[in-house]
């Protein structure tokens, strides 16, 4: 299966980065030199890091079992059975609370969250649903 996954979140000033990424590396299996980190001037000059990563293939595949695996069963439920509401031009988008997965809890969040796109193939645009909730089931 074909399958890419892309991770973006933004740090401010007054978060640890250390700390999200090795978050991120402990929950996910995703090395921290994966990770392009750009930092750029936010309101008054505070510093502002993009921090984004890209997987492809197997670390891809691994991602999404992990991800998928350890959310919050009633987050999983609500994704899965509304798919079709997450599912964007490119791909399934959706967002994890930054501050409740330093905590280790895997989470929806709409603010001062962690995007998380999963993309793969769809030629028949009326198999979206299935297809996608395929891959939540991996």
């Amino acid at each position: 299966m074909q399958l890419e996954i892309r991770i973006d979140l933004i740090l401010h000033a007054t978060e640890n980065e250390n700390k999200v990424l090795e978050e991120l590396e402990s929950v996910f299996h995703i090395e921290q030199k994966n990770f392009q980190i750009e930092q750029v001037p936010g309101h008054f000059n505070n510093p502002i890091l993009l921090i984004s990563s890209k997987l492809k293939k197997k670390s891809a595949v691994d991602f999404v079992k992990i991800f998928f695996s350890k959310m919050k069963k009633e987050d999983f439920h609500e994704i899965f059975d509304n798919v079709d509401e997450y599912v964007t031009s490119s791909g399934l988008s959706l967002r994890i609370s930054k501050q409740k997965l330093v905590s280790k809890i895997l989470t929806i969040s709409k603010e001062d969250a962690i995007k998380i796109s999963i993309s793969t193939p769809v030629y028949v645009k009326n198999e979206t649903k299935k297809i996608y909730q395929e891959l939540m089931k991996m």
